[in-house]
């Protein structure tokens, strides 16, 4: 009857629209469990470049690091604890570097095997966009970005700070001071120090300058021919005995200039004052912590050099961690365009990619400090062109267009 016809078309409008429904649901369910597996599998893929890369790099840097601070062990006689605490300090500026090139290298790495394994294409193929590889690349810069930063601002000051004052610790107890020859040497606020060479027992010193500028109404330059450094009975003085020099001081105005010639004068260093960092003691720029270095920056006069140092110190610490991320989502489509087929190109190609962001960041310091233009602009330039050139990448990649420059 037209009764019966109208109830079971309505009950089969009712299992179509319930059909409809759980199919629908299915399909949600399926798509989120792909996408949770897409993502666990490309963070495996990332995992283990990174932390080998960061592992890598970062033994690399501490071997050259330790070769270098090598000698001090054997000047000073100090004992492996203080020596094992000097390379303990210099871990957070080495991880400060190591971390952004690990990233990008784990990325690149990651992306390069999977394009080159046609997986790339069998995602497309499955409708999974190229888009959908956002969350894991995101994740990785993002927890390298966190890390890098805590470094940077928190961590890292205090680091050099404690370095410093080891160093002149041990000065101070073992009766030696550092001097590296034909290097400006700076361990003194207000002091540098260049030596032509020393003699291998750290005493008998050539070819000695000297700048002092701790005084504010002269500024003093010594040279001298030769020098001798001897210490006090109690390792807590020390004084450069030099020979056939000359004194140049000069007025704060620039309008006088006293020159004095000597046989031989003797500089004197209070070593206390410097290491057990009584109100002698200035810290440098990075050494300051975060909220200290705002304020100081803050009562600096704008446009002056210890303005600009400041300024290109605090982006800096800003700047490098935010290169994480930068560098992060640059490399996952630029592995994919460039189509590296091998790890050791990537790694090439990798290392070059770091090497042009730390040319821009060092051409950004020269011109920076020098006043030509405010270091902020320097500093965030790399990366707001690096920035742009990963979002075309993203853009072409996504579209299965050729990047013209790349291919």
């Amino acid at each position: 009857t037209p009764q019966h016809s109208s109830a079971a078309s309505d009950v089969y409008k009712r299992q179509a629209l319930v059909l409809g429904h759980l199919q629908t649901n299915v399909l949600q369910l399926h798509f989120n469990l792909m996408r949770r597996t897409l993502l666990r599998y490309i963070l495996v893929e990332e995992a283990i470049p990174f932390f080998v890369s960061l592992m890598v790099l970062t033994l690399v840097l501490f071997l050259g690091k330790t070769m270098r601070y090598t000698k001090l062990l054997f000047i000073t006689g100090s004992g492996l604890a203080d020596f094992g605490k000097l390379l303990l300090y210099l871990m957070p500026y080495l991880f400060a570097f190591t971390i952004p090139m690990a990233t990008l290298m784990a990325i690149l790495l990651a992306f390069a095997r999977l394009a080159n394994d046609n997986e790339i294409t069998a995602m497309k193929a499955a409708g999974i966009s190229f888009y959908q590889t956002i969350p894991p690349v995101a994740l990785l810069a993002g927890f390298a970005w966190l890390v890098t930063l805590i470094l940077s601002n928190f961590v890292l000051p205090h680091a050099n700070s404690a370095f410093k004052r080891t160093v002149l610790e041990m000065a101070r107890s073992r009766g030696q001071l550092i001097l590296k020859e034909r290097i400006f040497n700076d361990q003194f606020a207000g002091l540098v120090f260049f030596i032509n060479s020393i003699s291998p027992d750290g005493k008998h010193l050539r070819k000695v300058f000297i700048s002092d500028s701790r005084s504010a109404e002269t500024k003093s330059s010594i040279v001298a021919e030769e020098g001798f450094v001897v210490y006090s009975p109690d390792g807590k003085r020390m004084t450069l005995r030099l020979l056939r020099g000359q004194i140049f001081r000069v007025a704060a105005e620039m309008q006088s200039l006293q020159t004095i010639r000597f046989q031989n004068y003797d500089f004197n260093l209070d070593l206390d004052s410097f290491a057990l960092g009584d109100k002698k003691f200035s810290k440098a720029e990075r050494d300051l912590g975060f909220t200290q270095l705002r304020q100081v920056l803050a009562s600096t006069k704008v446009g002056s050099k210890k303005h600009n140092r400041l300024s290109y110190e605090f982006h800096r610490r800003l700047s490098l961690p935010f290169a994480c991320i930068v560098l992060g989502f640059l490399a996952a489509p630029l592995s994919v365009q460039s189509k590296t087929g091998s790890r050791l190109s990537g790694v090439v190609l990798g290392i070059l990619l770091f090497l042009l962001y730390y040319v821009f960041v060092s051409a950004a310091k020269a011109l920076g400090e020098g006043g030509s233009y405010p270091p902020a602009v320097g500093l965030w330039l790399p990366n707001v062109i690096f920035s742009a050139l990963a979002i075309v990448l993203w853009i072409k990649t996504a579209r299965e267009s050729p990047f013209k420059p790349i291919a």
